[in-house]
């Protein structure tokens, strides 16, 4: 099940399936982005060796990791190497069917439509919280990533009354429709600074359920914490808010998560893929051995 990888995300901890509580995987692909600024391809490999550079320490030949803020890392983390675009719906469908969660590394956004895919022949209803500046939500033309969040509407699992987005400040006026056609609810930088962290996630506890897909697009952060993105946005969450909220969103019940759009070639000093790499970490805390949360298949 394992394929090759050029490094390994620092904090894996166990190279066998059956041990593992989440399968982390990349997929190294841009070919239905529409941005003019290209390199997302290069993420999944290099937010891995960017972890290991700037998470593990080395002293006297004993290497340690550092742990997400200050806690332990409980789950056990499979790197289960990169897969091709088209292995994905496949690939999370059986991680899924395993009770293991899926953590997936892109690549460009229009490659969550395929991972949600794979949770479409598992019978629970699953609410999707997505993180973007964009709310992905063009019908007039589909897939490809800024038609997302239309694509995966269709989909019978998706609860879009347990659903919202969280960032959105750059939409198009398509977009403003359609949010309004479907009643599915944004918060975005403006209202989180009125509301504070807090109420913010009051609001996202009143809105999901238990059973969670987050979809994180690195230009939901402000540019100035994450300038290697494929769309930046000014405007953005702080990093100490995108990993607060990451965080506390993960402990509501994760059953799958991704991370996207990181575009090493624009990036300053790695910035953007050293905080996908906590954002990532910080996620994994959400999910407990024994405890987490799973799907019932059809």
């Amino acid at each position: 099940m394992k394929s090759s990888a050029r490094a390994t995300f620092a904090w894996a901890n166990t190279e066998e399936f059956e041990e593992a509580d989440i399968v982390l995987f990349g997929v190294p692909d841009e070919s239905h982005t529409h941005a003019h600024r290209y390199g997302t391809a290069k993420a999944p490999d290099h937010v891995r060796k960017i972890s290991v550079e700037r998470g593990v320490f080395e002293r006297g030949g004993a290497k340690t990791v550092s742990l997400p803020t200050m806690a332990p890392l409980e789950p056990k983390i499979m790197d289960a190497g990169n897969i091709p675009r088209s292995k994905v719906s496949e690939f999370v469908e059986k991680v899924a069917r395993e009770a293991k969660i899926p953590f997936m590394i892109g690549g460009d956004h229009s490659i969550t439509a395929e991972a949600l895919k794979g949770f479409d022949k598992l019978g629970s209803k699953i609410g999707v919280v997505y993180f973007d500046s964009h709310p992905d939500f063009i019908c007039s033309s589909r897939d490809y990533y800024g038609s997302v969040v239309c694509d995966i509407s269709e989909y019978r699992n998706i609860d879009f009354s347990t659903s919202l987005e969280i960032g959105v400040r750059d939409p198009e006026p398509e977009e403003l429709l359609n949010l309004r056609r479907t009643h599915l609810q944004t918060i975005n930088p403006i209202d989180l600074a009125e509301m504070g962290l807090r109420r913010t996630l009051d609001l996202i506890k009143d809105r999901v359920g238990d059973k969670i897909y987050l979809s994180f697009d690195m230009d939901v952060v402000d540019p100035a914490f994450a300038p290697g993105v494929s769309t930046p946005v000014p405007g953005g969450l702080s990093s100490s808010e995108a990993l607060y909220l990451v965080r506390e969103v993960s402990r509501l019940g994760l059953v799958g998560f991704d991370l996207m759009e990181v575009s090493p070639p624009y990036d300053v000093q790695d910035t953007t893929s050293h905080l996908a790499g906590r954002i990532i970490l910080e996620a994994a805390t959400g999910v407990k051995p024994k405890t987490k949360a799973t799907l019932k298949a059809t």
